[in-house]
């Protein structure tokens, strides 16, 4: 009995042990414990989540949790652990999904959209596709994008020679340059600044970056009766939810006239007539409006905040001005226009375009949900966990970047003056435009778009701090919030090269 009584204390021991070591393996993931009910939500920076966000990652690391009014959330601040969750199975299909939002289900509606739609079904996946074939980013459909293009970039070019020397706010110039390319992209021509679809889609576009600031949307998700109450964000929202109706009536409107060239718009509304093989209309015209808005949102505010950040730089930088011009006329010449084959001979150009976006940072937080129950660098993670993907951190961490706040271009070249390859372990450290299945369907139109603007400025003009009023020094933190974060407005003056 005594023999039996040793053994069986020995072997709940051992077991004891066993489970107290696998206890041990399991990850504890730190984070701030927040408040009961209400969680976190009271220590939140609403406006700029990313800078809360990138306080505590200081604080608890790469990868912490909070709760928030009841939902989970998992930050992850680092590159190489991002690059892991969302390009490596099984947690890249486990965290495709979005979390819930409430611009997602009040004003798109759930799953219309192709950014907000919480789950990534076979329909989402064919609008997905859809989606990035009507962009036509390769071949002969961006070769049609780039005679859009330059034809919307010679119109630029004459409204900086009627402000030749002046001091301006080049803001009307960069919306005006990035809207005719969407509105050729949408319907196939351009009515220019003047017209009345462009003046609505700069209104449209800068109140919804504010109405889907994902700090508000926290709060209106969690209490959505608040959009029925006379508070400031809720007038806003119902103000955009009006200005997109008059949107789709007016793009409505232009597609009937009978015109050569045929847009985006115009082939989704055809794309409405079809049906699957059950005999269902797999893309209603509820999809149509909310792939439309994904597009004016995706193409208008990113490239905006890209290019008027890129001119404040650059006007506090003429070295680095002095160093693209001449790559320009190296590569391209004082007369002939730029096109996209340049690309490949203008390194400096590219690393200019990287580090600008990973400065700026101006998607500073990327949204992720899990499908199911996930392991994530060890921590157990929940179904319908949020995973933050903090994008702004990681592009700004120390211990990603040498000088995260010193704006560097060269930290893409190498050695040779040559552009840093694709896998190259710096360029991974990127993230402004995602990763995996949720990654930004734009990026080649963006950059295309991009290119060619910077190689078209310089070749044809130098960018000088006004005489009149002081150009601070650019500072990403002091960027404008909202969904995508922009520069504060600001004015410089254009000069002709050459004069």
């Amino acid at each position: 009995m005594t023999v039996l009584c040793i053994t069986f204390i020995i072997g709940i021991s051992y077991f004891a042990f066993l489970v107290f070591k696998s206890w041990r393996k399991e990850k504890k993931c730190p984070g701030p414990q927040g408040k009961p009910v209400v969680g976190v939500l009271c220590d939140l920076d609403l406006e700029k989540l990313h800078v809360t966000f990138d306080k505590w990652s200081k604080q608890y690391g790469d990868l912490y949790q909070f709760t928030c009014v009841g939902k989970k959330f998992l930050v992850v601040s680092s590159s190489e652990l991002a690059r892991d969750l969302l390009l490596k199975e099984p947690t890249a299909t486990t965290t495709a999904g979005r979390p819930a939002t409430f611009i997602g289900q009040y004003f798109f509606r759930p799953n219309s959209d192709i950014v907000f739609a919480t789950s990534p079904d076979q329909n989402w996946t064919k609008r997905r596709k859809m989606m990035y074939q009507t962009l036509n980013a390769y071949g002969e459909g961006l070769m049609d994008r780039e005679r859009q293009i330059t034809q919307n970039l010679i119109t630029m070019k004459n409204e900086i020679q009627s402000v030749i020397g002046q001091t301006v706010d080049p803001s009307d110039i960069v919306e005006e340059f990035i809207l005719s390319t969407i509105e050729c992209l949408l319907i196939g021509r351009s009515f220019g600044r003047h017209g009345q679809l462009q003046s609505l889609m700069n209104r449209f576009d800068h109140e919804m970056n504010e109405v889907t600031n994902q700090g508000h949307d926290i709060v209106y998700n969690a209490f959505p009766f608040l959009r029925f109450l006379p508070l400031p964000h809720s007038k806003k929202l119902q103000h955009v939810i009006e200005m997109k109706d008059q949107l789709i009536h007016m793009l409505d409107s232009i597609s009937r006239e009978e015109i050569g060239d045929k847009g985006v718009y115009q082939f989704l509304k055809k794309t409405t007539l079809e049906r699957d093989t059950s005999g269902h209309q797999w893309f209603t015209d509820l999809h149509l409006w909310s792939m439309i808005v994904n597009l004016i949102g995706a193409g208008h505010l990113t490239t905006r905040g890209t290019l008027l950040s890129m001119i404040h730089i650059l006007a506090k930088r003429p070295d680095l001005q002095k160093s693209l011009q001449t790559e320009i006329d190296n590569a391209i010449g004082v007369t002939r226009k730029p096109n996209l084959t340049d690309r490949q001979h203008c390194p400096l150009v590219e690393s200019f375009t990287m580090e600008t976006i990973r400065y700026i940072s101006h998607v500073p937080i990327l949204l992720h949900k899990t499908t199911e129950m996930s392991n994530i660098a060890g921590v157990p993670v929940d179904q319908n966990t949020s995973i933050v993907i903090n994008a702004w951190t990681i592009h700004h961490s120390d211990k990603e970047w040498n000088d995260p706040f010193l704006f560097k271009p060269e930290r893409f070249l190498q050695p040779d003056g040559s552009l840093m390859t694709s896998i190259d372990p710096v360029r991974k450290r990127m993230l402004a435009f995602g990763l995996g299945k949720r990654n930004c369907l734009g990026e080649v139109f963006a950059k295309s778009r991009i290119f060619l603007f910077v190689a078209t400025l310089m070749q044809s003009f130098t960018i000088l701090e006004p005489e009149d009023c002081e150009l601070p020094e650019f500072r990403p933190k002091d960027m404008e919030p909202g969904l995508l974060l922009q520069p504060k407005p600001y004015k410089i003056r254009f000069v002709q090269r050459g004069k």
